[in-house]
């Protein structure tokens, strides 16, 4: 059976095309801000975090070194809010810092740091990295640092892009120089006051530097795809900031949507020459 098309199915089927070609020009997906602040975590059996839990979020794995064993680092959080093992890591209003609630370390591995099967959070005197491996490109915004103790060596942070390209490389020995020729040697006139180096600022968050210290660091229009933080001596990492890139959705060649309208527009002129 011939079916006919009636004129206003037609123009329906016309419209139709139009607006899917017009739908398909959709717009740029929007940038998300993510914070990790190291709360609410997943872990293993043994206390040690599960270092894959924020892929959802384009962070597809945490991992790293421990200089004590030259083995594969096992990352712990610390409390900060109560006393522990490694109270130079604690914060709150006694050290002029916001409480900063668990941080991420490197757990030591000493022999006396496992109880009963479950490792007690301490960090690693003796250092180590902590690697960030990101899916794709992000914009890296910030992080934080607590209990800078460099050993004389100097705390490095190395960052790579999508290519491999280094776009991060900085001691932080060389930020806390800068703050200090500006703001002065003794700690508390440094208190929350900033320094820039190189595009990237610090800002010391606590009235102490060394034990119970907060640094931020901040930098503009950086992107990568790695992170990695060496640590000559202990310290933890508070929090990270970062942003993922505004990718443009994919849209018709101006020839495909024009050959749509065109197929709406032969569709109507037949119908006007079978009435």
């Amino acid at each position: 059976m011939i079916q006919f098309i009636t004129r206003s199915k037609l123009i329906a089927i016309s419209t139709g095309l139009a607006l899917a070609a017009v739908g398909a020009m959709a717009p740029n997906a929007q940038a998300e801000d993510f914070v990790l602040d190291f709360e609410n975590v997943q872990t293993h059996a043994d206390g040690t975090l599960v270092t894959t839990q924020w892929s959802d979020w384009g962070l597809t794995n945490i991992h790293g070194v421990n200089d004590r064993t030259n083995q594969a680092a096992k990352l712990n959080t610390y409390d900060t809010s109560r006393r522990g093992r490694d109270n130079d890591l604690r914060t709150g209003s006694n050290w002029g810092t916001a409480n900063q609630g668990n941080v991420l370390i490197i757990q030591e591995e000493d022999g006396r740091s496992l109880r009963n099967g479950v490792y007690r959070a301490d960090d690693e005197a003796k250092g180590g990295n902590i690697n960030f491996d990101f899916a794709s490109e992000v914009k890296f915004n910030s992080f934080s640092l607590l209990d800078i103790d460099d050993n004389g060596e100097g705390i490095d942070i190395n960052g790579f892009d999508a290519d491999g390209n280094q776009v991060i490389d900085f001691d932080i020995d060389l930020l806390m120089a800068e703050l200090i020729s500006i703001h002065g040697s003794k700690a508390s006139d440094a208190y929350n006051q900033s320094a820039t180096l190189g595009g990237v600022t610090i800002t010391q968050k606590s009235i102490n530097r060394g034990d119970n210290s907060q640094f931020d660091f901040s930098f503009s229009d950086t992107y990568v795809s790695n992170i990695d933080f060496f640590y000559p001596g202990s310290g933890a990492i508070s929090d990270l900031k970062w942003s993922t890139v505004e990718v443009a959705q994919e849209i018709p060649e101006p020839t495909g949507v024009a050959g749509l309208f065109l197929v709406g527009g032969l569709a109507a002129r037949s119908l006007r020459k079978r009435k």
